[in-house]
């Protein structure tokens, strides 16, 4: 268990928040990259909110390309200047949440403007009601049963799990949002200590066990001359130290 307790050094969630990163980065791109290709996507968002879909495919794209940027710059604190490019990272999360929140309200509030008065909007309202008047019709034919039943029951399962989309996009967006304030604090944090501790290598044996201290220097050449043909210190001494564990 105590070789487990690196794992929540600033430096690991460093790392594991990034890997979240290229993850949502990726999943961003895929997104415009169907809101540019795929017609079960895009068609009807673009004929309902022309104006809408256009901001959301050029946002959504620069998004993804932003959090890949910040991965990048991530990668790069590790072989370059640590506290320059931390600081820029930093910065760069700190844009990315203002344009999501410039891009949330300008949807929120265009949208509703759109609902209120768009001639599409009207549009969509009475496709919804054709919806509704459109199943018992289904239902009632008898010589196209076997097409009209999957017809049904697919617009039934469309009724029934649209709303899930919405909680799913509540969920990613909050930790999203959540990601994004651990990697400032974490940027701001790992930018503030001193050189010396960030170029510090890791301590040979951080392990808080038992074992003997002597299996971690692979270096050491004490008994080495003496050693039989075979012998390969590390292990043997671990063998040893097992040995007299249960002995």
């Amino acid at each position: 268990m105590g070789c487990g307790r690196g794992l929540c050094t600033a430096d690991k969630i460093f790392i594991f928040i990034n890997i979240a990163f290229a993850m949502y980065s990726g999943a961003l791109l895929a997104t415009a990259a169907r809101l540019a290709w795929d017609p079960s996507t895009y068609t009807w968002f673009r004929f309902l909110c022309a104006t809408q879909y256009r901001v959301s495919a050029a946002y959504v794209l620069a998004a993804g390309l932003w959090l890949a940027a910040l991965v990048y710059i991530a990668a790069a604190a590790a072989h370059r200047s640590a506290r320059t490019c931390l600081h820029i990272y930093a910065a760069g999360v700190a844009c990315l949440a203002v344009s999501e929140v410039a891009y949330g309200a300008w949807m929120v509030t265009s949208l509703a403007a759109w609902w209120r008065s768009a001639p599409e909007a009207e549009l969509a309202r009475h496709g919804m009601d054709l919806l509704h008047d459109l199943k018992p019709a289904l239902l009632a034919v008898e010589r196209y049963r076997d097409v009209a039943r999957p017809l049904y029951d697919m617009i039934e399962e469309v009724e029934r799990e649209a709303p899930n989309n919405a909680f799913v996009i509540a969920v990613f967006a909050v930790i999203g949002i959540i990601l994004q304030i651990a990697a400032f604090v974490m940027a701001r944090r790992l930018a503030r200590r001193p050189d010396a501790e960030s170029r510090a290598g890791p301590e040979p044996c951080a392990c808080d066990c038992d074992c003997d201290k002597r299996a971690c220097d692979d270096d050491s050449d004490s008994d080495a001359r003496d050693a039989p043909p075979g012998w390969r210190k590390k292990a043997n001494l671990r063998m040893y130290t097992i040995l007299d564990k249960i002995f």
